[in-house]
């Protein structure tokens, strides 16, 4: 793919499409490099503290190479260290700990890591859950994992870092070996009192770190980037009870893109930023998200909150700032009164108007408690309604002929 576009490539006034005529996103990368900064939307949904997971996958597999673990061995102990919680954002329909298998499974991951997810919270002397198993019973990497889990939470509950570590370094094998048994008690106090432990913790892009660290993945795959993309979205779906959302989200955005000129490049990418749109919605309280009513207005500033959690998540992510930046727009509107920068259409560049038409079209179709779905036809004439105020001009125009060159596999409805 090149990733250099000019303005002459995209088409349309300078005015227009400058602010996308950059080096451009979606670039290869390793499944772990990007699942490091996807895994904040686990910590979210868990209400955790931004890089959770990330620090859990960071210690253990520390532990792991302490411990003398080879590269496969230590890779499966990052991802169930990534997704360790992961069974949280889905255990509306999957329970929190088969959830996390689930998504290990939507990711491409072997069963070994889906095991070591289901035993994270297990533990030696046999008093874990979910079925009490003991001993050398429990996967290693549930062990790691639980005594990375361990240390990481009382971290957080110190009074200062400092203190954490004078407290966590101050520990004894006695004192984790009922966790995780002898071996691993040892090799976890050792590498809690390594000053490069502390400094990995620590650093300000972890996720990059890990992924660095992340040996036996292969070479980078561009490909990797839409499985992984369709992959969460499928995963937020699940959490916020709409399935297929995100594909339909991702199909519209795509074709709206394409059939305003945007070369393929900037249409994939815009296509990538619809599967991860709502990503932030994972930081969102349950019961405000599942309300079947209409939001109070203190329940709206903390449903307005998402667009920024997910640009936040994904800004550090290689070759992704674009992305995170049009996830973090994409509920601006052209005339001012979007959230939550309150940009103009001036201010605001394409991508984000076309995604906003692609996410209200599909959230026109659905069904909600306090109203039944519209039809394609409805929706389409509602959005143009709004034309030039709360929706692109341009995109709402073209919106008919995306959705009649839709492919049927994401199950789209013709306008009119």
């Amino acid at each position: 793919m090149d990733d250099a576009v000019s303005v002459a490539e995209l088409g349309g006034p300078v005015t227009e499409l400058a602010s996308i005529a950059r080096n451009t996103v979606l670039r290869p990368v390793r499944r772990l490099e990007l699942l490091a900064y996807l895994s904040g939307g686990f910590d979210l949904a868990e209400q955790e503290e931004s890089g959770h997971a990330a620090r859990v996958a960071y210690l253990a597999q520390a532990v792991a190479e302490r411990l003398g673990f080879g590269p496969e061995e230590r890779r499966r102990v990052i991802y169930v260290g990534l997704l360790h919680d992961a069974g949280i954002a889905v255990r509306a329909t999957r329970g929190p700990l088969g959830g996390g298998a689930w998504v290990a499974d939507r990711f491409g991951l072997d069963e070994a890591v889906s095991d070591g997810i289901r035993a994270a919270h297990e533990r030696w002397d046999g008093r874990g859950r979910p079925d009490g198993r003991s001993g050398t019973d429990v996967p290693i990497e549930g062990l790691l994992v639980g005594a990375a889990h361990w240390a990481c939470e009382f971290a957080a509950g110190a009074p200062s870092p400092l203190r954490a570590r004078a407290q966590l370094q101050a520990a004894g094998i006695k004192d984790i070996e009922p966790l995780v048994g002898p071996e691993i008690a040892a090799a976890m106090v050792a590498t809690l009192r390594d000053d490069t432990t502390w400094l990995g913790l620590s650093h300000e892009d972890l996720p990059r770190l890990l992924g660095q660290a992340g040996v036996a993945e292969g070479r980078p795959s561009r490909r990797r980037v839409d499985q992984l993309a369709a992959a969460m979205g499928e995963i937020i779906d699940a959490a916020v009870r709409e399935p297929g959302r995100a594909a339909r989200v991702a199909a519209l955005a795509r074709q709206l893109a394409v059939c305003q000129g945007l070369t393929p490049a900037y249409c994939d990418a815009i296509g990538i930023a619809g599967y991860l749109l709502d990503i932030g919605q994972l930081g969102v309280p349950r019961q405000i998200t599942d309300k079947p009513t209409i939001l109070t207005v203190d329940e709206m500033e903390l449903m307005r909150r998402h667009p920024t959690l997910g640009a936040t998540m994904l800004e550090g992510a290689s070759g992704f700032d674009e992305v995170a930046s049009w996830i973090g727009a994409h509920h601006e509107r052209p005339d001012g009164r979007g959230y939550p920068a309150l940009l103009t259409i001036e201010e605001l560049p394409l991508p984000p108007r076309i995604l906003a038409v692609a996410d209200a079209y599909w959230a026109l179709r659905a069904e909600r408690p306090y109203r039944p779905a519209f039809s394609a036809s409805e929706a389409v004439a509602m959005l143009q309604v709004g034309a030039g105020q709360q929706f692109d001009p341009t995109s709402t125009d073209v919106l008919p002929d995306a959705l009649r060159l839709l492919t049927s596999d994401v199950e789209v409805e013709a306008a009119g």
